[in-house]
């Protein structure tokens, strides 16, 4: 088991700090390069198995842990696999002495808890444009990329959303939309014709019609029309789960656009449960109730004559993915099914919505039971779509176009952006430490401090093995930057949060030169490796299956 841990984590170290190496990776086809990665977690996935099935043991252990944690964080992977092999490698020579398994994994995991109150201690909330920046480029290590997503973020928050699409040019640029938008375009390109910008159409005081209805009869649309130019309505954005070429050629008959225009939309969505909660997304961004075939509504619904069965009528609807949502209560009157926009704005493959509602109160109600449900989310996936629902309703929306020469650097940088999206998201949720390893650092002097029973051997043990631990971060870093391990000797006597700054070899505060760490990703990291390793060290028997399955998912 040793064998394999220590070919992945030596695999790994090398992408530690400002200054990484890169590790490649064969490809199964011939005819295609080696990869070249400088991310722990993607080049703990590539291995895959070892010849030798007892190091093979060793290796996957280890392999799901970094997974997992670079499922989580999407960073981390490395320190937590230096930790890992640390405390792994000094607790297998306190065993061989004679120590007690179980009693050292007991006592790493009460010293790891005092680390972690140390560490939340230290966690400070990151502010401002340029700080933000520095993280970024403390993760991606592409000042370019780090400098635009620091305005992006500045600009829309922790919950803000972001949109990350290939550029047309050989540079990055960014922009911001209004109001919130869905990956939905108009069903037919030909309703776009006619605005003063070629493929998109803008309609200002617009009626909205929600629904996941396949809408099929162009008959039964006509008197909703009527209806709602009877009412003065001069656009209408039409959503339902799909439409007949007789409903779309109606449409695009209109010979009077600029009298009464319509543009028809699909439901966003996959699956009848997504579609469902981006209904209720849009129904209290408009004030629009929608129309559901689950409740047996139907066009003619809004003319006074629903079908809709009595105990979903002006109730909840179900919803899967983010609990039962509030629908607005049905009024008197036909007319209160629809909604209305300030502003919406229709392209080929997205439509967006600016809401004119003055009452905020049924907003923030939502947006307070999404942020419930996601907080407490136990499938990733879900967690995703809803904070990806939050970021819509707060309404910060930026676009962010990455361009270069060369296609294999665009596809990069796309997946870099992303990455490092999500761990600036946790570092505006959860705080930021001193980077470079110096948070771990000056957590040794809270372990020194725990009081020790000088008879309790086990104790002792973990609390060398995890003070020597807590410097293997900082020590890769150096070894990465081309320095001798006597260089941790200039810290001694050093203030709280000063590390080295290998790009220079100086001594500074980390903080200040823009050196960071994610709270939430070096608190999961140390937890990862001493959990991980505790049980590493329990484990007395390897039982090997005649036949195994072939995975190569962690």
């Amino acid at each position: 088991m040793q064998r394999g841990i220590n070919l992945i984590v030596d695999a790994l170290r090398p992408t530690l700090g400002p200054i990484p190496r890169t590790v490649a990776v064969s490809q199964a086809l011939e005819d295609k390069p080696p990869e070249l990665l400088d991310k722990g977690g993607l080049i703990a996935r590539r291995i895959s198995s070892l010849p030798d099935r007892d190091a093979d043991m060793g290796a996957m252990l280890l392999r799901q842990m970094l997974w997992q944690l670079y499922e989580d964080c999407g960073d981390g992977t490395a320190t937590a696999a230096v930790m890992f092999q640390s405390i792994y490698n000094d607790g297998l020579k306190y065993l061989a002495a004679g120590g007690n398994a179980m009693r050292l994994r007991g006592c790493l995991q009460a010293y790891a808890d005092l680390v972690l109150n140390r560490l939340d201690e230290m966690t400070k909330p990151i502010s401002g444009r340029l700080q933000i920046a520095q993280l970024a480029e403390c993760i991606c290590h592409d000042r370019e990329l780090a400098e635009k997503l620091g305005e992006i973020f500045d600009f829309i928050g922790e919950h803000g959303q972001l949109d990350v699409r290939r550029g047309h040019r050989r540079f990055i640029e960014h922009d911001y939309m209004k109001g919130m938008y869905w990956k939905r375009g108009a069903v037919s390109r030909a309703m776009l014709k006619g605005g003063k910008e070629q493929d998109r159409i803008v309609m200002n005081d617009a009626a909205i019609l929600l629904s996941d209805l396949n809408i099929e009869d162009p008959q039964a649309l006509l008197p909703v029309v009527d209806m709602l130019m009877r009412a003065g309505a001069k656009s209408l954005l039409l959503v339902g789960a799909s439409f007949s070429e007789n409903v779309i050629n109606l449409i695009l008959n209109n010979k009077q656009p600029e009298k009464f225009r319509i543009i028809a939309v699909k439901t966003p969505g996959s699956t009848d449960d997504e579609r469902r909660a981006h209904l209720s997304d849009m129904a209290v961004i408009t004030g629009a109730i929608p129309l559901f075939k689950a409740a047996g509504d139907t066009l003619s619904t809004p003319l006074g004559i629903p079908p809709r069965s009595p105990r979903l009528t002006g109730g909840r609807i179900p919803n899967a993915l983010g609990g039962s949502s509030d629908m607005p209560k049905k009024d008197s009157g036909p007319v209160t099914y629809f909604g209305q926009a300030k502003q919406v704005w229709v392209e080929r493959t997205m439509f967006g919505l600016v809401s004119s509602r003055d009452d905020q109160d049924a907003l923030t109600e939502h947006l307070a039971d999404l942020l419930e449900l996601a907080e407490y989310a136990n499938d990733k996936d879900d967690e995703a779509f809803l904070r990806e629902r939050i970021a819509k309703i707060l309404g910060g929306v930026a676009i962010l176009r990455i361009g270069d020469a060369e296609p294999t650097r665009m596809d990069s940088r796309i997946a870099s952006a992303k990455e490092t999206a999500k761990s600036l998201r946790r570092a505006i949720r959860d705080g930021i430490l001193p980077g470079g390893g110096v948070a771990l650092l000056a957590c040794r002097d809270a372990l020194m401090e725990a009081p020790d029973s000088e008879s309790d051997s086990d104790a002792r043990a973990a609390r060398r093995i995890l003070l020597r631990a807590l410097e293997a971060p900082t020590r890769g870093i150096c070894q990465n930057a081309g320095f001798d391990a006597a260089k941790l000797a200039e810290l001694h006597g050093a203030p709280p949060g000063y590390g080295i700054d290998v790009r220079c070899g100086a001594v500074t505060d980390m903080v200040e030169v823009g050196i960071l760490d994610v709270a939430s990703v070096i608190e999961a990291a140390l937890r990862g490796a001493v959990s991980g390793a505790g049980l590493a060290l329990t484990i007395d028997v390897l039982l090997h299956h005649e036949t195994p399955e072939q995975s190569y998912t962690p």
